[in-house]
């Protein structure tokens, strides 16, 4: 029988973390571009995978401190992870910069006008996604799943990690399955690295960079071709 802990049996509260995440994710797809502010700001997606997570967080009385809010930890191995994946991620984009049908899926996209007109519309437009993105996989699923797990499930921590790594995982790589083959397959191989970097750092801004950091190669290979 699952425990209780303020008045939440552990396995509602993994359920309801994970309907949450399926219903954002749902709405959003069919009804994002629905809400934009200006020509690339998708302010449903800063409400669905932001507010909506942190209010489901607060009803749950998950403590915020415990999902990766704060600064990451590095130490010296950690920091030559983080030079060597950046290194890593550049040769990657230097290879996929030649990737003819990968880009021509997204020659139009981000409207017209000038490179810098593109590339500011791409920023407002990354702006609006990428952070409620990794709050919404590594802060809410990984972190709150692994809370919700260890602390109320008393599941042991590796079998918790494994478990969340792996929801996070299943909706990253799904979510892309409508996309270029090429970003499902990097979220296969990314998704369970990025994650590793959050719970190692106890922390979501170190993946939230790397993400970013791909953003930045995706949008500078694309306008620059």
């Amino acid at each position: 029988m699952a425990s209780k802990t303020r008045g939440f049996p552990a396995v509602s509260s993994f359920l309801i973390i994970i309907f949450t995440a399926l219903a954002a994710q749902l709405a959003g797809s069919y009804h994002a571009k629905s809400f934009i502010i200006g020509d690339s700001f998708y302010a449903l997606w800063v409400v669905l995978r932001i507010v909506v997570p942190v209010i489901v967080l607060m009803a749950l009385k998950i403590p915020f401190s415990r999902i990766g809010l704060g600064l990451p930890r590095l130490d010296r191995k950690m920091r030559t992870v983080v030079i060597a994946g950046i290194v890593v991620l550049i040769v990657i984009f230097a290879g996929i910069y030649f990737i003819q049908g990968y880009f021509s899926h997204y020659a139009y996209s981000f409207g017209g006008g000038s490179r810098f007109d593109r590339f500011a519309s791409f920023m407002v437009f990354t702006a609006s996604t990428l952070t409620g993105w990794e709050f919404l996989h590594r802060g809410f699923l990984l972190m709150g799943l692994r809370y919700v797990l260890t602390e109320r499930e008393g599941i042991r921590e590796e079998t918790a990690v494994m478990l969340a790594v792996a929801v996070a995982w299943i909706f990253e790589v799904v979510f892309h399955f409508v996309k270029p083959e090429l970003e499902a397959l990097g979220l296969l191989v990314g998704s369970p690295i990025l994650s590793w970097l959050a719970l190692k750092t106890r922390s979501i801004w170190l993946p939230f960079l790397f993400h970013f950091l791909v953003e930045l190669l995706f949008i500078s290979a694309l306008i620059f071709r």
